[in-house]
């Protein structure tokens, strides 16, 4: 449960520990990794949801959900459950990165309900 939210830093402190593991950079990866950010967030709201991707070069944005083996031999799995969610200009163009993508995912089901992917200029859920 959320104890307190920081707008100005966005810094979430929570009243328990998460029971899982979570992986999302504070700083932009771009630099070490070609120019992508790969920052994650894990979050649960009680209300409506819309993400929104920028129009940046024909590339909106993209929620990827991925299983991965690290380097130390630590299986990490993703899972997308979501229900009341807009997502809005996400996806790029004459690719297969679509607005939501299953790439090598395998251990953990998936629930997208309730819900809208619209506005892409490519593909809108792929697996």
């Amino acid at each position: 449960m959320i104890d307190s939210y920081d707008q100005a830093t966005g810094i979430v402190t929570l009243t328990n520990p998460v029971s899982f593991y979570h992986w999302g950079n504070s700083v932009s990866t771009e630099d070490t990794h070609s120019g992508v950010d790969m920052r994650g967030e894990v979050i649960l709201l009680t209300r409506n949801v819309r993400v929104v991707g920028n129009d940046t070069d024909s590339w909106g944005g993209q929620i990827l959900v991925t299983d991965n083996l690290e380097v130390s031999g630590v299986q990490r799995s993703g899972q997308l459950l979501i229900d009341n969610v807009e997502v809005f200009n996400c996806s790029q163009r004459n690719t297969f990165k679509s607005a939501i993508r299953f790439e090598n995912q395998n251990l953990k089901w998936q629930s997208i309900t309730n819900s809208v992917v619209h506005g892409s200029i490519g593909w809108g859920i792929s697996a």
